[in-house]
């Protein structure tokens, strides 16, 4: 029973560290779209949440843990400590809607159906704001995009948790192996258990496959049709002989019988 309690808090504690935020863009007025409201995930999942809709939402993503006054006010010039890193998984939809990324610099970037999924766009900042326009109610979308805060190593205020093996960045340790790529070279989730898995089959090799497969079904439906009818002929010439032996042995009673010396006078 303690082995069991022990589990369960372990699973749980394992559940409540995952950092990911999924950004759900519900309507103009949801959680996520109000401008004056800044959010400081150690990742987000940038996606239209699924609701036929028409406006703007404007998500503010700040990088995390950066020096503050006691009054909560961030300490001025203060040198640059995050790369924001931005990866499309599923680009937005022709004519039906539209993403604006702008960081503090007023750099501003573009992302329309024309993009390329997997496309990845870096932006040196420490707020980056996405605009996401919707002009039609349907067809829904499938538009979504992982948001990495990168956090520069050399910063003594970076909160640094897993090197991403490269020159400059590092990431929270509850982004590796959440399925999503967190560091631009993808290390964070290359040793994981599910990345382990064999490459697709050829198109060749499909073929062989299924030539093997329906030769396999072919020999064993027709060794199952040869065995049905050889036993059925089997038990057929069992019976014929059955009723043949029965024949005789009635015969060779009634002849018994016939020549019994009981029946003589």
């Amino acid at each position: 029973m303690l082995l069991l309690k022990k589990l369960l808090l372990l699973l749980f504690c394992s559940s409540s560290l995952a950092k990911v935020t999924y950004f759900n863009l519900e309507n103009t007025y949801g959680p996520y779209c109000n401008p004056k409201s800044k959010f400081t995930p150690d990742a987000g999942i940038v996606r239209y949440a699924g609701t036929p809709w028409i406006g703007k939402c404007v998500l503010n993503i700040q990088s995390c843990c950066l020096p503050t006054f006691p009054n909560g006010s961030l300490m001025p010039d203060l040198p640059l400590s995050t790369r924001f890193y931005v990866h499309l998984l599923a680009q937005p939809l022709c004519s039906t809607e539209n993403v604006t990324v702008t960081s503090e610099s007023g750099e501003t970037t573009l992302i329309d159906c024309h993009t390329k999924n997997g496309t990845e766009y870096f932006f040196d900042t420490e707020l980056l704001t996405i605009e996401y326009h919707r002009s039609k109610k349907l067809p829904l979308s499938k538009f979504s995009m992982v948001v990495t805060p990168l956090k520069i190593k050399t910063r003594m205020y970076s909160k640094c948790g897993f090197d991403c093996f490269s020159d400059k960045y590092c990431i929270d340790r509850s982004l590796v192996c959440d399925r999503y790529k967190n560091c631009p070279n993808n290390v964070d989730e290359a040793y994981c258990e599910y990345s382990h898995h064999h490459e697709p089959l050829s198109f060749r090799a499909k073929l062989i496959l299924s030539f093997v497969l329906l030769t396999i079904i072919t020999l064993t439906v027709s060794s199952i049709l040869i065995c049905y009818f050889c036993c059925g002929i089997t038990d057929n010439n069992l019976g014929t002989t059955s009723k043949e032996r029965k024949s005789l042995h009635g015969d060779r009673e009634e002849t018994d019988v016939a020549v019994s010396p009981l029946s003589i006078p």
